[in-house]
Order: structure tokens, then sequence, then C-alpha cells
């Protein structure tokens, strides 16, 4: 990409963006069709992966592949976005599928050479493509990804007999509910520091994406079903009301364990003075990418401790994770995390673990 085509490039691909995308108020980031989604840096999500897959102590590439997949097919069939007659059908298709790329921030994918030009981490990016190819060839492929450079991947395919069916719509566990109903919500445009460059775009300097939030749904069905133990010494430091399936409580501690690595290697500056910094932290670091909300928030105790109301929603995992990394870091203390559920929403109860112990 030249230096001349850099500007122009970058103020079409934003507008697509807030054209496409709308921050909520309870700190999502929905689609045209409703879907949420969130922005990552680049280098946050490689964190999360590794201390996610890390803490979970088992290889999860395959299963974030599918879940990629799974969403993006999910996202091709009901955008019908391949649905334009045959007239030049396959270069308006290349066409569509780089203005995708390219708004999402995944890169460049050839679907003739089976590669992809993307920062975001294999596994991820593999699966988006994998779907894409499958819509674009109409059946099933097997694939296996192998990573030539830092940001080439390339696919090697072969034919599956098994026939395209539709992919559901992404999966509801006990913190999530109908979170698509947004009309009473207020909404304001997307507002991001953005720079296009070659293989994706850059907010505020950091290379971002976006990552629907379906994808981490079918991730954490994935885990659920696997039937993860986690040790005494993790579950001592979270407790759940007795109606929480216990196969959901994995995923949710997985996330929250990777989010506390993110937050603890990044240059975040977390200062927690008051319940009104919580506010301020969510405004500078959640609410703006998509990574959620809080309702209220109340002190709990003279060290720290806090209560957060969040309404239910496919976010609560990551809003979670964060709120807990912030005040580990902020307090300077390890948390003891108690949700409950009052009047159709979750408290989130954080508090000192050493008070629980000592």
């Amino acid at each position: 990409m030249s230096s001349e085509d850099e500007p122009n490039s970058s103020t079409q691909i934003l507008a697509s963006i807030q054209k496409e995308f709308t921050c909520m108020g309870d700190g999502s980031i929905r689609d045209s069709f409703g879907h949420s989604f969130s922005v990552w840096r680049v280098t946050d999500f490689h964190r999360w992966w590794l201390a996610f897959e890390s803490h979970a102590g088992v290889p999860l590439g395959r299963k974030l592949m599918n879940a990629a997949t799974d969403q993006e097919e999910y996202f091709l069939n009901e955008s019908s976005l391949f649905d334009i007659g045959w007239l030049m059908k396959k270069k308006r298709i290349k066409s569509i599928l780089n203005q995708r790329w390219k708004q999402m921030g995944w890169g460049q994918f050839s679907v003739s050479n089976q590669t992809a030009f993307s920062h975001v981490v294999a596994p991820l990016c593999s699966g988006f493509a994998l779907a894409t190819l499958e819509a674009v060839k109409s059946h099933r492929l097997k694939v296996q990804w192998r990573q030539i450079s830092n940001v080439q991947i390339q696919l090697d395919t072969d034919a599956d007999l098994r026939s395209i069916s539709p992919a559901p719509q992404p999966p509801i566990f006990d913190w999530d509910s109908n979170s698509r109903v947004v009309s009473s919500q207020q909404q304001h445009p997307i507002s991001l520091d953005f720079q296009a460059n070659e293989h994706g775009w850059s907010h505020a300097g950091e290379q971002c994406f976006f990552l629907p939030i379906g994808v981490l749904s079918r991730l954490f069905e994935s885990v659920n079903m696997q039937g993860l133990q986690l040790s005494p010494e993790l579950l001592e430091h979270w407790e759940f009301p007795e109606q929480f399936n216990p196969a959901h409580v994995a995923s949710l501690i997985l996330t929250s364990l990777a989010m506390n690595d993110v937050v603890s290697q990044s240059e975040r500056p977390i200062y927690i003075q008051d319940l009104n910094s919580w506010n301020q932290l969510v405004e500078a670091y959640l609410k703006p990418l998509g990574f959620g909300s809080f309702a209220s928030v109340h002190a709990l105790d003279d060290q720290g401790g806090v209560e957060f109301e969040l309404l239910p929603s496919p976010l609560l995992p990551l809003t979670t994770g964060f709120l807990v990394a912030f005040w580990q870091r902020g307090i300077g203390r390890k948390a003891k995390v108690k949700m409950v559920m009052k009047n159709g929403n979750w408290s989130v109860q954080i508090t000192s673990f050493l008070a629980y112990t000592g």
C-alpha cells in the first residue's frame, strides 16, 4: 500500500466500520444484525489466548479454529454476503471478501492461493478463512494450517464428504440472555484513532481487529463439553450460586485468569482511589472497545471490596475478567469473586481473598 493510498484507504475503511458497527449503552459493539463484537489489540489477544490455553492445560487451537469457522459461516449465511448473482461473480466475491477482511482488521485472504496475510493468531485467522473457502466452494473441507512467517498463514485442504448444514447460532450460557434486544439502549458511533496498514489497521498506534463474541461463546461451549477440571487452588477464589451450571464454571474462570495476564503484562495505568475510579476505567478501557460495562457499583468494605451489577450478556466473562484484573492490579491483592443473581442481573462481588483465609 503506497503512502498516497493510505489516507484515502483509512478514511474509506473507517467509514465502512462506522456504518456497520454501533457502540451501545451496555458497553457492547453491535453490527447491523445485532451481533456483539469487541476490538482487541493483537498483542492482547495473543497474550489472552496463550494464557487461556496454558491455564486450561490442554491444546485448544483446533477448537478455536472450529469456533471461528462456525461463527463466520453463521454470519455468511445470515448476511447472504455472497448471494450476488452470476454476473462477474468471481471478481465480485473477491472484492467483497477483501472489503470484509480489511474492515474486520483480519488482513488479506486469497481464495485461489488459500493464503492469508494477517497479524491475527493462526487458529483464529484459519477458521475465518476456512468458512470463506467453504462458502465460495459450496462444500466442506478438511484443513491444516501452516505458519509460514509472522504474518503469512498457508491453508492446506482436502475435500470432506460431509454435506454443508447451516451453523447454529452461538450457544447461550448461565450468564447470557437475549442480548440482541437493543432498541431501548443509547447508541453512539464507534470512535477509533484509526489508521489502515498493510495487513489490517491500528487504533491509537496498536494493531487491532474485530472479534465476534460468538467465536468465544462457541469456544467456551467446546471447553465446557471437554469437562476440564480446575484445581482446588483456583476454585477457592470463586463462588457461584447453586443454580449456576458447573460445566460453565471452567470457561468463565479461564477467561478471567487469561484476562489477568493481559492486564498485568500491559502498560495500562490502573489507579483505584474511590468508586468513581471504576467508572473512569470502564470509560477508558472497556466501553469504547466493546468489552462491556456495569449497571452500578457499590463499596463492600474498607479494603477496596466492590460489588458490580452486570446485565446478562455474552460479554460477561470478558467484563468480569477485566474488572477482576483491574482490582488485583489497582488494589494489589489476590481477589475473591462471588457471583449472585439479583433481580435478573448478575452481582459480581470482588473482595480480598486473604480476608477469607486469614
